[in-house]
């Protein structure tokens, strides 16, 4: 009796389907087991990926879950945190350490946790721990690409372009930022005509991410093409930048924190800033 009761539980476990992994996952995670619930999700990742490419139902699910509040403080810290990042970086980190506290596994805090500490020149211990995070939530296109920034905020390049050169962002909502990250790459590598082609596909895509202007200038004062048109571009972009549109490219630790750069080199320059 108790041999057919094995067999039957390892037939409904061997029956079981992704959809169901989710399911399971969605009602642990709505029970606070968010650790168990990420369990679950990568396991089932990584035998579907065997099969082929990994459903993108589980990849969303994954993200999800990953990214839910549980509780109402922490999410409240998480904002704050957000208002305070432009301005005051380090009251920010403060604030991101405190919602931390309530929930340590909570990717939004984690990944904001990096960026913030990027902008404070922090890349190492920062770096180390989304890093850690990548080698479990790889599959995550915001995980990689915070680990590309974080190779790269600690200056490993060929690392940094490993992590790029395993995914196409061509087609990513995400595939300005990812630009940026890839243009730095390419500009400390001397291939300032190839970051340009890259910029200018980036351009067109959304011509109202600021950083590809930033990076068109430093690109052509590299390869001393200097037109008028990337850095008054950039800082018009920044200063009429709405909260919304911050919100939106909050991917990007360094979002606008060049303007007085920019501005400087213009002043000197004689060229109109905005």
């Amino acid at each position: 009796m108790l041999l057919l009761s094995l067999s039957c539980f390892a037939r409904a476990a061997n029956t079981e389907t992704y959809r169901d992994i989710i399911e399971k996952a969605q009602t642990l995670s709505l029970q606070k087991e968010r650790g168990h619930a990420l369990q679950l999700l990568t396991s089932s990742l990584t035998r579907e990926s065997k099969k082929g490419p990994a459903p993108k139902e589980l990849v969303t699910a994954l993200e999800e879950v990953a990214s839910l509040f549980l509780s109402d403080k922490a999410q409240q810290l998480y904002e704050l945190a957000l208002s305070l990042r432009e301005n005051e970086p380090q009251l920010a980190l403060q604030k991101l350490a405190d919602a931390a506290k309530l929930e340590p596994d909570n990717l939004q805090i984690q990944l904001e946790q990096f960026r913030v500490s990027s902008i404070l020149g922090n890349c190492n211990e920062a770096g180390a721990a989304i890093l850690r995070l990548y080698e479990s939530l790889s599959t995550l296109e915001v995980v990689r690409l915070a680990a590309a920034q974080a190779q790269l905020c600690r200056n490993q390049l060929d690392d940094a372009q490993k992590i790029r050169n395993g995914f196409d962002f061509r087609k990513s909502p995400l595939m300005p930022v990812w630009t940026s990250t890839d243009v730095e790459i390419l500009l400390r590598q001397k291939k300032g005509d190839k970051a340009l082609e890259s910029l200018a596909q980036a351009q067109k895509v959304d011509p109202d991410f600021p950083e590809t202007y930033y990076w068109q200038w430093r690109a052509e004062q590299d390869l001393k093409k200097v037109s008028e048109k990337p850095g008054p571009k950039y800082v018009a972009l920044c200063k009429s930048l709405s909260p919304r549109s911050y919100r939106r490219y909050l991917a990007e630790p360094f979002l606008c924190r060049r303007v007085q750069e920019v501005e400087s080199s213009l002043k000197k320059n004689n060229t109109p800033s905005a």
